[in-house]
């Protein structure tokens, strides 16, 4: 999606981090989301330092947003998240089970029968033959639904190639040891330990509301100010649009995104936190109302520019045939160019620079053209 000098819009480290796993990612494996989600497990983990690679760094943001999810959609959660924040991290912040990803460490070693080691506990007697000791590290991400998980990460694959998006495994290192012996009652594998990896959230989040802010990574105000409300504010606009077309639209437009983000973050900003909860209710149904107004007069000026660009471009083909025939005739263009309805060379260029002057491509910088584009894959606006 993006060319080897093209312009990273979001966060470059953790853009660099998803192309690298995106891709080369083989078929076979895109083909199952579960061998997806623990592919992405394993990328994001430094084996040799048993913690997420590059760990500081990929939380350096101008406006990162993390948020913990106790369920396995995360769909609703990251199209309007995204709309307030430069770089949003979801992490189910161990919940689920633990799902082994991969084998860290395997070491094996022999001792005598009759030895006693520091931390045996094994019970073994005897002084003939060996015993065999096994210890393997694991690791494991915790997670509710691995293929939930795996079909998000496709279908937010533009976002997270552009650095706007990513997601933080719940890591777990498990430790077990297994003795064998001949002749032993006590042999087999030990219980296994577990030690989570550590990270930090601002938010966590449940039935789509922020229910608390992380005590290990408390939020800045700023984030508090746009990132509870637009969790709860009515955006119908996000109403049937797939996560796919969503990840694919934000990163195409991203210079309208850009400017409806900073829109959005301005008019959260506005509302009075000193509010009583209705008044800030009423406050947040002003905003959607208003939005949707916006969407209705830019569906009316892409009505309108089409129109004109359907007459436009009629006249343009007319007036690239008389400058073919400029370059047959010469000096009969005039006559030519009279017969086919253009007045002379001027007019014919004045119609191909009307054609471009009313171009759908002039409202793409707007906020309201980012919207409108989602709109056209939303159930309510069809």
């Amino acid at each position: 999606m993006f060319g080897r000098n093209s312009r990273v819009p979001g966060n470059v480290l953790i853009a660099r981090h998803m192309r690298a796993f995106f891709d080369p990612l083989p078929g076979h494996v895109r083909a199952s989301p579960e061998r997806i989600a623990e592919a992405y497990g394993k990328h994001l983990f430094h084996p040799r330092r048993r913690e997420l690679v590059a760990e500081k760094k990929l939380a350096r943001s101008p406006f990162h947003v993390g948020i913990g999810l106790a369920h396995s959609d995360f769909a609703d959660i990251t199209k309007r998240a995204t709309l307030v924040s430069d770089t949003l991290l979801l992490s189910h912040n161990g919940i689920g089970p633990a799902h082994r990803v991969r084998t860290l460490s395997r070491k094996s070693t022999e001792h005598p029968l009759g030895t006693r080691l520091a931390s045996d506990q094994s019970g073994l007697s005897g002084t003939r033959g060996t015993m065999r000791i096994e210890q393997r590290e694991y690791l494991a991400m915790h997670c509710p639904d691995l293929g939930k998980l795996g079909s998000w990460l496709i279908d937010a694959e533009p976002l997270l190639k552009a650095g706007l998006a990513w997601y933080l495994p719940a890591y777990a290192v498990s430790r077990q040891r297994e003795i064998s012996s001949s002749g032993s009652l006590n042999d087999g594998p030990e219980p296994e330990s577990s030690a989570n990896v550590p990270s930090a959230l601002d938010f966590l989040v449940q039935a789509g509301r922020a229910v608390t802010e992380s005590d290990a990574c408390p939020p800045h105000p700023l984030k508090s100010h746009v990132v509870r409300p637009v969790l709860a504010i009515d955006l119908p606009f996000l109403d049937g649009v797939g996560m796919a077309d969503f990840s694919e639209i934000t990163v195409q437009e991203f210079a309208a995104y850009t400017a409806f983000r900073s829109f959005l973050r301005q008019e959260l900003l506005a509302v009075d936190t000193a509010l009583n909860a209705v008044d800030s209710e009423r406050e947040m149904i002003r905003i959607a109302h208003g939005i949707e107004d916006e969407i209705r007069g830019i569906r009316s000026q892409m009505t309108a520019v089409r129109r004109k660009r359907a007459v436009a471009v009629s006249g343009a083909v007319i007036g690239a045939v008389g400058a073919s025939l400029v370059a047959v005739y010469g000096p009969a263009f005039q006559t030519a160019a009279t017969v086919m309805g253009a007045a002379g060379a001027g007019g014919i260029w004045a119609i191909i620079q009307s054609a471009a002057d009313n171009s759908p491509r002039t409202l793409r910088d707007s906020p309201w053209y980012y919207i409108w584009v989602l709109t056209r894959g939303s159930e309510r606006f069809q």
